[in-house]
């Protein structure tokens, strides 16, 4: 009894937890397309501006979280962005809410809002997140969900395409969608690799809607639950008819491990390159949009500086 009064301990305040990633508590239970039980996503977070939420997320590690890149692609200071855990109503507070400054802020270097491809952004918190029963952190995948597997969605979206946002959180069961059946739906949009869709894909069913963006979709196995996907986009009004598509978190979890510093992420990692020839000295971007570039001053960032405008932001 002692040792496991210890464990629990330990659990709540080491801020290395990560072996119980993916559980739930004991009194959590589902209502499809309705309120959510407090505290029953215990990695659910909200991405906020000046206090009010924008996104969703999902805590992965006790001081990163995982989010949309469209969540934080006008912005990409840290600093404009806090971050809530433990939270069951937007404008409430709970005994184990917590509210952290963003730090480290990386977004997919390839994202674009023209294709929302590769729409996933990892984000770190100033300080190591209290973990217990009620604030916990979800597993990333070992590999790609099954059709019929159990997944949900939770957020804080609005409740119907013309509605206001929920207050409350809200969660609902998606089945899963062939890429055929999303690509019936929205054509060449999607991606086999970077998205993810799911949903029932007829009227008066669930499915995401704004304000859920960045937030998780994630599927049971053997007793946990893993992140599988990140809120995309949807159609306007958010008709259920269509289907949530969501950046594929398998594709991405080599990249994700990579960018919070736990090296490449497994077996879906790219074999490592062969020494590349040094960059030749030209706007990969083009010219134009390199002038825009440097004028609104992202040569800062090495994406640019080193990458997509080198001769533009003068580093060769």
């Amino acid at each position: 009894m002692i040792s496991l009064i210890i464990f629990a301990l330990l659990s709540i305040f080491e801020p290395s937890f990560t072996e119980g990633c993916g559980m739930r508590p004991a009194f959590a239970r589902v209502v499809n397309g309705e309120n959510a039980t407090p505290h029953s996503w215990p990695w659910q977070v909200s991405l906020r501006v000046r206090g009010g939420h924008i996104c969703g997320g999902s805590l992965i590690r006790p001081d990163w979280i995982v989010t949309a890149a469209h969540c934080v692609y006008r912005n990409p200071n840290p600093s404009g962005y806090t971050v809530v855990v433990g939270a069951h109503r937007r404008r409430g507070t709970t005994p184990v809410q917590q509210t952290f400054q963003v730090i480290t802020l990386h977004k997919h270097s390839v994202f674009t809002m023209r294709n929302l491809k590769h729409d996933v952004a990892v984000l770190q918190l100033d300080k190591n997140v209290r973990l217990s029963d009620k604030v916990n952190t979800v597993c990333l995948p070992n590999k790609a969900a099954d059709l019929n597997s159990k997944c949900y969605i939770t957020g804080w979206g609005r409740i119907s395409g013309n509605g206001p946002a929920a207050d409350i959180l809200q969660q609902a069961k998606l089945p899963l969608a062939s890429h055929e059946a999303c690509k019936r739906k929205y054509g060449g949009t999607i991606d086999s690799r970077a998205h993810l869709c799911a949903g029932e894909g007829r009227s008066s069913a669930s499915g995401g809607c704004n304000g859920d963006s960045g937030g998780p979709l994630v599927c049971e196995m053997g007793g946990k639950w893993y992140l599988h996907g990140a809120v995309s986009f949807g159609t306007r009004s958010c008709p259920t008819t269509h289907f949530t598509v969501f950046a594929r978190i398998t594709t991405y979890k080599s990249w994700i491990l990579q960018k919070i510093g736990e090296g490449s992420g497994g077996p879906n990692t790219p074999m490592p390159p062969q020494t590349p020839r040094p960059p030749s000295c030209n706007d990969r971007m083009g010219s134009r949009r390199c002038s825009l570039v440097r004028r609104y001053g992202y040569c800062r960032y090495n994406q640019y500086k080193n990458k997509y405008c080198r001769k533009t932001c003068r580093s060769c």
